[in-house]
């Protein structure tokens, strides 16, 4: 049997679902279970990502200080360890190659403001608002990657409904 060291990639779309379903879930205990040190903590990474000048890889290490510093508010090293390895999913060769075409500034913007609404959510006490919050961000992320290369969402995909065409990711898989 192969490691998961050993295996391929997963396609950026399947890892941005499983991101939405998981940390969807960890979002609506957030939102019950965060003290003010834990918002404190999303404040100031959210901060940090405003400041003019980053870089993506700076924004990228900041995006996941964000989504792993949630999952650290329910208190289980499992779930905010397990949270980064989703996050860095992305950070393979063939994400980070498309990466380069749909991330700017307008996207990181974007994904910020999410980010506020996500954090408002937790810092209010609403489990539900944080979960729909978080469940958002991952869907508009996963449309903002979709749209920078004319894909459609995942049943676009082959062996998907409404499927046929061949993944980005295949086609630059194929070229390298």
């Amino acid at each position: 049997l192969l490691s998961v060291a050993d295996e391929a990639p997963e396609g950026p779309f399947e890892v941005l679902k499983a991101r939405e379903l998981v940390e969807s879930a960890v979002c609506a205990e957030a939102g019950s279970s965060a003290r003010p040190d834990d918002v404190a903590t999303l404040d100031d990474i959210l901060a940090r990502m405003e400041l003019p000048g980053l870089s993506s890889d700076e924004l990228v290490a900041l995006d996941r200080s964000f989504h792993v510093a949630i999952a650290s508010t329910l208190g289980n090293a499992v779930l905010a360890r397990f949270v980064g390895m989703l996050f860095d999913q992305r950070i393979n060769p063939y994400f980070r190659q498309l990466a380069s075409y749909f991330a700017n500034a307008v996207s990181w913007r974007e994904a910020v403001a999410e980010h506020h609404e996500i954090r408002d959510a937790i810092a209010a006490g609403q489990s539900d608002g944080a979960q729909a919050a978080m469940r958002r961000h991952l869907q508009r992320s996963q449309e903002r990657f979709s749209q920078s290369f004319g894909e459609g969402p995942l049943h676009a995909r082959p062996g998907r409904r409404g499927g046929g065409r061949e993944s980005v990711v295949t086609r630059l898989a194929r070229k390298n």
